[in-house]
């Protein structure tokens, strides 16, 4: 077993995949990075061609708002998705992602990914479920965010976001 097999079988996201899965996503590119505090891992709006499971340390997700501002929309840590927006064309990145700590990730080539998802039906479809649920979750954030933001008016949506998500179980 290689040290890419150990860490993918340890992420939440993979842990559950089948071995040949897991030889399948490693053969994607996939190799061990490092980030410091303050690293710019993607840039919104940048070409989406990798993902990134996080394997230790935290990331902030930011939305430009103008005025040379950004506000973090969500933090992830170790066994979190960063990247999903290669799935959707024309493939640009929805979120800026900084690291706030240092970071290790296993990076992944998502253009190899995605022609792989295409030749493999089985992979695929078992790759879309989890990152229905990556995308999800950021919805939801995003969502919440603006309540903060905003206030929550007559509903509440945030428990009902609270007992959504309980109904979801994939990669969380």
């Amino acid at each position: 077993m290689t040290d890419l097999d150990q860490l993918f079988k340890s992420h939440p996201f993979a842990a559950t995949l089948s071995d040949e899965h897991i030889t399948t996503l490693e053969s994607c590119g996939a190799s061990l990075l490092t980030f410091e505090p303050n690293d710019k891992i993607m840039t919104e709006g940048g070409k989406a061609d990798t993902c990134f499971f996080i394997d230790d340390g935290d990331v902030a997700l930011e939305m430009y708002v103008g005025g040379g501002e950004s506000r973090t929309v969500q933090t992830v840590h170790g066994g979190d998705i960063v990247g999903w927006s290669w799935l959707i064309p024309p493939y640009r990145r929805a979120f800026d992602a900084t690291a706030l700590t240092h970071v290790t990730a296993l990076r992944v080539d998502a253009v190899l990914l995605r022609e792989t998802m295409e030749r493999d039906r089985a992979f695929g479809y078992e790759m879309m479920k989890r990152f229905c649920d990556v995308i999800v979750s950021r919805l939801d954030a995003s969502r919440i965010r603006l309540i903060d933001m905003y206030g929550p008016g007559d509903v509440d949506l945030r428990t009902r976001s609270l007992r959504a998500k309980g109904r979801r179980s994939l990669a969380r």
